[in-house]
C-alpha cells in the first residue's frame, strides 16, 4: 500500500510493535497503516502504541453499563484512546443479567464493528464476607441449576466466583468447556481452596487483591497465591485500591507479566466525584481512574517503559484470547501518540483523528 489521494499525516517517533519500542515512520491513507513514500514529510513525536484495553470497566461520566448505555460508553471510550473495553456488571440477579445480556447482544448486532467484545461479571457464585460494594441479595446459592443456568448466557464470557463456595469445582469445569474465563475474587478462600480450581486450569483473578484473602505467613490465601503462581493478575494501579509498595512488590515478582484495570463506575469523572470513590462506610464502590492515568503514576513509580505499555495493552488482550494489533502495514490505523510524559497527544480510530 502506498499514498494516494486520501494522504492523512506521517509520524516519526517510537512505535511499540509486540513486546518493544523500535523507531520507525507510521504513515494513514484510507484506514489503514501505509507504506511511506520517499522523502515523506513527517512529524515528530514521542511514542506511537497501540490503543489502551480496558478489560475491567463498569461505566463512567454518568453512564452504566447495568442500564444498557453501550452506545455512549463506546463514542465517549474511543474518545480517550480505547480500542477495546470489556462491559463489566455488577452482581445482579439472573434474571437482570439476561436482559441486559439481551440488550448487549441487540446493540452488537446494530453496531456491527464495536469495541466491546463480551460482557463479564462479579458474581453471582462470590463470598458474602468479601462482597466489597456488590449486591449481597443477588448472591446466588452455587447449586448445580444455578450454575447451568447462569452459564447459558452466551454474552457472559468472564465472571468472578469465590473457589470457597460449593459446587466451585462443578462451575469452572463446566465454564471451561463452554470457553468461559472463569475468575477468582470476591473471595476469602483458602490457599488449599485456590489449590483445587487452579488444578482445574483456573488462571485469571480479578482486580488483585482486592476483595480477596490475605496474606499470612502460615496461610498465604488468595493474595500469596497471585504472588507464588502462575496467573494472569489484574491490579488497579491507581495507589488508591492498592499501595505504591504493593504495586512495586507486584511488579517484582511479576515483571511485565500482570496486566491494570480501572474498575471505573458510573460516577466516575462526573462533579461530585474526584478520583477514590466510597459510599458512607468508606468502601470503596470501584475505581475513578482510567488506564491511560495509571501509566503515568507506573513511571513515577521507576517501571520499565515497554513493561508499562504491555501492562495497558497487551496484556489483558492476551488474557482474554483478543487480537493484538502490530501497528504494521495493511493494519487498521488505530493507534494513540504520547508525549514524553506518556500524556496523550493525538489518538487515531480507523485512520481518522479523534477528539478526546
Amino acid at each position: 500500500m502506498s499514498f494516494g489521494n486520501t494522504m492523512k499525516k506521517i509520524f516519526k517517533g517510537l512505535i511499540f510493535r509486540k513486546d518493544h519500542f523500535e523507531k520507525d515512520l507510521i504513515g494513514v491513507d484510507d484506514g489503514k497503516i501505509a507504506s511511506i513514500p520517499e522523502g515523506a514529510f513527517f512529524e515528530s513525536i514521542f511514542y506511537i502504541i497501540p490503543p489502551f484495553i480496558e478489560a475491567h470497566i463498569h461505566g463512567g461520566w454518568g453512564y452504566d453499563f447495568q442500564r444498557g448505555e453501550f452506545d455512549q460508553l463506546e463514542k465517549i471510550l474511543i474518545r480517550k484512546g480505547i480500542g477495546v473495553a470489556v462491559p463489566t456488571l455488577m452482581n445482579d440477579s439472573l434474571e437482570n443479567l439476561k436482559k441486559i445480556s439481551k440488550k448487549f447482544r441487540e446493540y452488537k448486532e446494530k453496531k456491527g464493528n464495536s469495541i466491546f467484545p463480551f460482557l463479564r461479571v462479579e458474581g453471582p457464585f462470590i463470598s458474602t464476607y468479601k462482597r466489597g460494594a456488590q449486591d449481597e441479595a443477588s448472591i446466588l446459592k452455587a447449586t448445580r441449576k444455578n450454575i447451568d443456568n447462569f452459564l447459558s448466557i452466551k454474552e457472559i464470557r468472564n465472571f468472578t466466583f469465590a473457589p470457597e463456595r460449593e459446587n466451585a469445582e462443578y462451575l469452572v469445569k463446566k465454564a471451561l468447556t463452554k470457553g468461559k474465563i472463569p475468575s477468582i475474587g470476591h473471595s476469602n478462600a483458602s490457599f488449599s481452596d485456590f489449590e483445587k480450581i487452579y488444578e482445574l486450569g483456573v488462571r485469571h483473578m480479578t482486580h488483585f487483591p482486592n476483595a480477596m484473602s490475605s496474606f499470612h505467613h502460615r496461610e498465604i490465601g488468595l493474595t500469596g497465591a497471585g504472588l507464588l503462581c502462575q496467573l494472569d493478575l489484574e491490579i488497579i494501579a491507581d495507589c488508591i485500591h492498592t499501595s505504591k509498595e504493593f504495586l512495586k512488590l507486584v511488579y517484582k515478582f511479576k515483571k511485565g507479566n500482570f496486566a491494570i484495570v480501572s474498575d471505573l463506575i458510573p460516577p466516575a469523572f462526573t462533579d461530585n466525584f474526584g478520583r477514590k470513590i466510597t459510599n458512607e462506610e468508606e468502601t470503596l464502590l470501584g475505581g475513578g481512574t482510567l488506564v491511560s492515568e495509571q501509566i503515568k503514576i507506573l513511571k513515577e513509580l521507576g517501571f520499565d517503559l515497554e513493561d508499562i505499555i504491555k501492562l495497558a495493552v497487551i496484556n489483558n488482550r492476551k488474557f482474554f484470547n483478543l487480537p493484538i494489533p502490530l501497528l504494521k502495514e495493511g493494519e487498521e490505523a488505530s493507534f494513540v501518540i504520547l508525549d514524553k510524559e506518556l500524556n496523550i497527544e493525538k489518538i487515531f480510530y480507523k485512520g481518522e483523528e479523534v477528539k478526546s
